[in-house]
């Protein structure tokens, strides 16, 4: 079954939600699934040292990949390192898009360094405290055996944070944008 038709409706249609490192794997896959649900997504490439590719641009390019499909989703780029500049980011989105209803980080696990892992759960930590009063937030963190399990690198978390997003999210309907 295709992500599309794993949504009937779109139980997000009207949420913002911020997705950080959210233009390679994991993260990829939550933002297309969130996309898929009806949410217009703060795709954030989350640039850091040790970083093969451009993160701004892998944004960028997602997000036209997306709108070319009818999708609403915005490039963001942050330094990982920089909590200032993170803890801006739901401002800066909300400006852009309205008031930001969730958000969810990606701790990367594929071959990071302890190091990494520790600035992205520092990451988590400052947009969590940057949200709107009661907006929820998700930390997928794939854990040190994703460093060695391809398997733990798969869609699973993916579709798990956004199923554990959409319950939360439609439970609390006041989470959504006004149209």
């Amino acid at each position: 079954m295709s992500i599309a038709a794993s949504y009937a409706s779109a139980p997000l249609d009207g949420c913002v939600v911020l997705v950080v490192d959210a233009t390679t794997g994991i993260g990829r896959a939550i933002t297309a699934r969130l996309c898929a649900a009806g949410a217009a997504v703060a795709v954030v490439g989350a640039g850091h040292p040790g970083r093969g590719d451009d993160a701004a641009t892998n944004a960028a390019f997602l997000c036209k990949e997306l709108a070319g499909i009818g999708h609403v989703a915005l490039p963001y780029q942050v330094d990982a390192e920089d909590t200032d500049a993170v803890a801006g980011l739901p401002g800066q989105i909300s400006a852009d898009l309205g008031p930001v209803s969730a958000s969810i980080v990606v701790v990367p696990r594929c071959g990071a360094t302890d190091r990494l892992v520790e600035t992205f759960h520092a990451v988590s930590a400052a947009v969590a405290r940057a949200l709107p009063e009661g907006a929820p937030h998700i930390e997928v963190d794939p854990g040190p055996r994703a460093a060695t399990s391809a398997t733990r690198c798969d869609d699973e978390p993916a579709r798990s944070a956004v199923e554990r997003l959409v319950a939360v999210l439609t439970r609390t309907p006041d989470r959504r944008r006004s149209a």
